[in-house]
């Protein structure tokens, strides 16, 4: 099985090389990268040539932190759907744990592991092993990969994680110092593992700002996606609105994050399918008054808020434009609404 990962995680690579005087795309070339992952960042490209890519560019510049530099370029975002269910989750563990049972959505390659007690009793070992060959020089990639955790953690708890030790499998390519200016702690080389060492207590901490709906949704969005289903991407936006008209408000840019497209690659691949997103929206939630006017004495100012409509005002003059009558009329007379 070939060993993939979604273009995201070369997200920033080519600027890197562009202000140093390096193309990135003859590389790609040389290496049979497609051009087109700079502009689709759902395009699965291989990760053993991704980094030896990163270690040609590497040598050629002269720029050992290059792995390092390319991943303070990123953030969380580039793991698309996942994304949305590690920032939605109640605490930090449930954050980790859902990134390590999901990562593979975002690379095959890619392994993300906790380990309690490691490597003494209140320390976890936030782990990162690479699936690639065994023969091919992989430093650049690990840094890259243990940069973009660290980032992850930081971003997900709003602060600098409270590390314990930091190790690297590797010799250092750039400074010592360097490697602490990226973690924020003294990193130990040549050991067995790439891990960021935590106390197990930080684990339980609470984030803020979450979506419970959110991060049920996305997750079960990664399991449709990922483990089953075929569904075009008109039937998954459709989906995801039924699930959650209220918690995306119909937003173009929710739904596309939700499924890991920029909002532009979203509105394409519902061209080609000949649909229109507004359109997808409108259908959805002419539905769904359908069913709560008729079927439920839900409050109508709560209807439209499952609908994510801005108040009881709006609901009424999309119900006129839909059936040609008022909600209360709808309601009141039990009147049934053609489809």
């Amino acid at each position: 099985m070939s060993t993939l990962v979604r273009a995201a995680g070369m997200r920033g690579a080519a600027e890197a090389l562009r202000e140093r005087g390096m193309a990135i795309e003859p590389l790609m070339d040389r290496l049979q990268i497609p051009r087109a992952a700079l502009a689709d960042e759902e395009l699965r490209i291989s990760l053993p040539a991704y980094g030896q890519l990163m270690e040609l560019a590497s040598e050629a510049l002269a720029c050992p932190d290059l792995g390092m530099q390319i991943a303070e370029r990123q953030d969380i975002g580039i793991l698309g759907p996942l994304a949305i269910a590690a920032q939605n989750a109640s605490t930090m563990g449930e954050a980790l744990k859902v990134m390590s049972g999901f990562l593979h959505t975002h690379s095959n390659g890619i392994r993300l592991s906790l380990h309690p007690e490691s490597p003494l009793p209140g320390q976890t070992s936030l782990r990162i092993t690479l699936i690639t060959p065994s023969w091919q020089t992989r430093r650049q990639m690990m840094d890259l990969c243990l940069a973009d955790l660290h980032h992850f953690v930081a971003f997900l708890a709003q602060a600098p994680p409270p590390l314990l030790n930091v190790t690297l499998p590797h010799t250092p390519l750039a400074s010592p110092q360097r490697y602490a200016e990226c973690f924020g702690h003294a990193v130990e080389f040549g050991r067995p593992h790439a891990d960021l060492v935590v106390p197990s207590g930080f684990l339980a901490r609470s984030l803020s700002g979450t979506v419970a709906a959110l991060h049920r949704l996305s997750l079960e969005y990664l399991k449709l996606a990922f483990e089953g289903g075929g569904k075009t991407i008109g039937e998954q936006v459709e989906e995801i609105l039924r699930r959650a008209l209220s918690s995306t408000r119909g937003r173009r840019e929710v739904v596309s994050r939700l499924l890991g497209l920029h909002p532009r690659t979203l509105q394409r691949r519902l061209e080609a399918e000949g649909l229109v997103f507004s359109d997808i929206v409108d259908a959805v939630r002419r539905d769904q008054a359908r069913h709560w006017l008729t079927e439920s004495d839900v409050p109508l100012a709560h209807v439209a808020d499952i609908l994510g409509l801005a108040d009881q005002a709006v609901l009424c003059r999309n119900c006129a434009r839909w059936f040609g009558r008022s909600p209360s009329v709808i309601r009141a007379r039990g009147v049934s609404v053609a489809r």
